[in-house]
């Protein structure tokens, strides 16, 4: 029987990397923006789904949160930013240590610079040159939903997150 839980860990595992993978080894190449288009939040909740039905549920939730823009989005004639998070949901549990690692995809050094910020009960406010990444990590403390969006590039680059109870 420990053989068969060990196996169903290194499947979860080898499943979940090819996306880990992809999105730390190619910041600065075209595949990030195929990989930000992917349904990553659907194939993480079910990789998630599975963690959770085998393993049991985890205290340590981990998010890769991409700046993204619409190139299709005429700035100029809307009045708005094409920017966005990607993806654009972050669910966690109550009582979870929740870890955002928060790329800035514009290129250096013209690039737009981007916040990840969220206002109370956290106060999250990371703010990132072009090129940059930081870590954000915090305790979800309160359930509910809260908004965290970009300081630069309101209304359109924002997100939520969801405490579930």
């Amino acid at each position: 029987m420990r053989s068969g839980i060990a196996s169903l860990r290194t499947l979860i595992l080898l499943l979940s990397m090819p996306f880990t993978i992809l999105n730390l080894l190619s910041i600065n190449d075209s595949h990030v923006v195929i990989a930000q288009q992917m349904p990553m939040t659907t194939n993480q909740s079910l990789i998630g789904a599975m963690s959770t039905a085998i393993l049991g549920s985890s205290t340590n939730k981990t998010f890769y949160v991409f700046t993204s823009s619409h190139e299709d989005l005429n700035q100029t004639k809307l009045g708005i930013p094409p920017d966005s998070f990607s993806p654009s949901v972050i669910a966690v549990n109550k009582g979870d240590t929740v870890n955002v690692i928060f790329y800035n995809l514009e290129t250096p050094p013209n690039g737009d610079r981007h916040s990840f910020t969220i206002g109370e009960p956290y106060n999250i406010d990371k703010d990132l040159g072009p090129g940059q990444h930081g870590v954000i990590t915090f305790k979800a403390t309160e359930d509910g939903t809260y908004q965290f969006f970009c300081k630069y590039h309101q209304p359109t680059m924002r997100g939520e997150l969801i405490v579930l109870p």
